[in-house]
């Protein structure tokens, strides 16, 4: 049987948080001596630049950021990964993004965290907001261990409607009016499907994007001024 609901999606990277958190992520790996290559910073900033410009392979991405796990229990990423949520993500939340997803949740609206960002960062980070619902990149795993490989289709781009429509199937949810809040043009495929697109801290792609549409745009305010984790600090320790 199924049942209707208003749907309020959120993407989490400069969205909802002030920070990208694979980036940050990758800066917590150094930190924890996880990142053995010296050449990972390198590609990595070389990856971070071509999203930035649509053009990144996604897969070849998560291949570098999950490269320093191949061989860690699930169990011990998801600890390390709790703890790291806890204490650095969290509060770099925009408090008027709290706000904006109380709002929904005071309406009644199913609430729905969709990201490109590792299930095991992207999940708790839902469980502290109290999202209904969460999509992230969900990791292979062997007899419990981390092989490298992200589980396909990933939830990136055209990729976020694929892990939306088998979400909804699950849920066997059918969906009354939709909101998708979401800072980047590569989320367009789904900014379009829904009734209230509402870019939010936009790019400059999605800005112009937006305003050549005529969609009205979100500005949010972080807590604090900077909120761009020390990469540097972490960096010049393989350098």
């Amino acid at each position: 049987m199924t049942w209707n609901a208003n749907l309020a999606i959120f993407d989490l990277d400069h969205t909802l948080l002030a920070a990208d958190s694979s980036e940050s992520w990758a800066a917590e790996m150094q930190r924890l001596g996880w990142i053995k290559d010296n050449d990972f910073w390198t590609r990595h900033r070389q990856m971070m630049d071509a999203y930035n410009h649509a053009d990144l392979d996604m897969e070849a991405y998560l291949a570098l950021n999950l490269s320093p796990l191949i061989g860690r229990q699930i169990t011990q990423v998801e600890q390390a990964a709790r703890a790291f949520v806890r204490d650095e993500l969290l509060p770099l939340i925009y408090p008027e993004a709290r706000e904006l997803v109380e709002s929904h949740r005071a309406a009644g609206d199913h609430l729905l965290m969709i990201s490109a960002s590792e299930s095991f960062l992207v999940a708790p980070i839902a469980q502290a907001l109290h999202f209904d619902g969460v999509i992230g990149i969900d990791v292979e795993l062997e007899h419990g261990c981390l092989t490298g490989r992200p589980q396909l289709p990933l939830s990136y781009q055209a990729g976020k409607i694929t892990h939306l429509q088998a979400y909804l199937s699950r849920q066997a949810m059918r969906p009354g009016k939709t909101w998708f809040y979401s800072d980047s043009h590569n989320d367009l495929p789904l900014l379009l499907k829904v009734d209230e697109p509402r870019p939010t801290n936009p790019n400059p792609r999605l800005l112009q994007e937006s305003m050549s549409r005529g969609w009205s745009c979100l500005q949010l305010q972080p807590l604090i001024k900077d909120t761009t984790l020390d990469l540097d600090r972490h960096i010049t320790q393989v350098l």
